[in-house]
């Protein structure tokens, strides 16, 4: 009679290597490996069901921003379009409208330059001979997620001030205030910290994949180093990159604590005025409508990328044959 491991009982092992040990003594109980080609659907279940508990919620936004809302008495009304119809209509849809505009092109635009200084970043790391100096890289890149989000705004926050350190810098050559707080170049700076080094990490795989060789050999034909990054790394970084760009816009769009502490409330974003109509306003449905409108564009966003990627290798199979 086959007899089965049980798990130490003794008192002095960690908790969590006990759990591992009942884990091990569960599987050799449940026999998954003669469960053939279910045991690949099984392991995924636990994961389809958080995805579907998501999806439980974002169908009941839709539901919600399907409703009136009758403000005076905090109480659902019919079937409507009101609440979308506000979010694009005067007098409420011009700042609606503004804010999503300011959300989509600092967004942009945050993305654009973490991508520009993350590439360089993940590429030094790679080629870097020194093992001390891509030690220090990765440490310096890997301190901005080691603190709150909250932290590094309000460090932010005393350095882009007034009496900050650049309002202290600016008064060394005769400028009265310095500070730039609440105007979209401190929202723009705060964002870029945090999005660089996420976006170095995110490239750093693709660039390693690259060949060295294929760089020399560009290079001993007569290309520029300018024409070996638009010619050889690019192109052959660009998984990377388009992961990497999708990752960082998506973060950038749902960006709460920069506008909010380094616009000094001026410079909102879609989180911030979503935030504002669930807790002031008290307003779900409306909240449920725009934050299904920044749903159905970020996933748009994303899944940009994908496509082309997939029809650059479509393209490319088709030149082949």
């Amino acid at each position: 009679m086959h007899k089965i491991d049980q798990p130490n009982r003794d008192p002095d092992v960690a908790v969590g290597w006990r759990i591992i040990d009942g884990i091990i003594a569960l599987r050799s109980q449940l026999r998954i490996d003669r469960l053939g080609r279910a045991r690949p659907y099984l392991m995924l279940a636990p994961a389809v069901l958080l995805v579907s508990l998501l999806g439980v919620g974002i169908v009941y936004l839709g539901w919600l921003s399907i409703h009136g809302f009758d403000t005076f008495l905090l109480q659902q009304g019919p079937l409507s379009l009101e609440q979308y119809q506000r979010l694009v209509e005067p007098p409420s849809g011009e700042f609606y409208l503004r804010t999503l505009n300011r959300t989509l092109v600092l967004s942009f635009l945050v993305t654009a330059a973490s991508i520009a200084l993350g590439l360089p970043v993940a590429y030094f790391i790679v080629r870097t001979g020194s093992r001390a100096l891509r030690v220090l890289t990765l440490v310096i890149l890997l301190v901005p997620f080691l603190m709150g989000e909250i932290v590094r705004t309000f460090a932010w926050y005393l350095v882009l001030g007034n009496r900050g350190l650049l309002g202290w810098s600016a008064s060394l050559f005769g400028f009265e205030s310095g500070g730039i707080l609440g105007t979209p170049l401190a929202v723009f700076i705060g964002m870029v910290q945090v999005s660089v080094p996420l976006a170095a990490l995110l490239i750093l795989p693709a660039v390693r994949r690259i060949d060295p060789d294929l760089e020399r050999v560009a290079s001993t034909l007569g290309a520029s180093p300018s024409r070996v990054w638009g010619r050889v790394l690019i192109p052959l970084a660009w998984p990377g990159l388009a992961a990497a760009t999708a990752v960082v816009l998506l973060l950038n769009i749902a960006e709460y604590d920069m506008p909010a502490i380094l616009g000094l409330g001026r410079l909102p974003f879609v989180a911030n005025v979503i935030g504002d109509i669930y807790t002031l306003q008290q307003n779900l449905y409306l909240g449920s409508a725009f934050s299904l409108v920044l749903l159905a564009i970020s996933t748009s966003l994303i899944l940009a990328p994908l496509l082309l990627i997939w029809f650059r290798r479509w393209l490319a199979g088709a030149r082949r044959s």
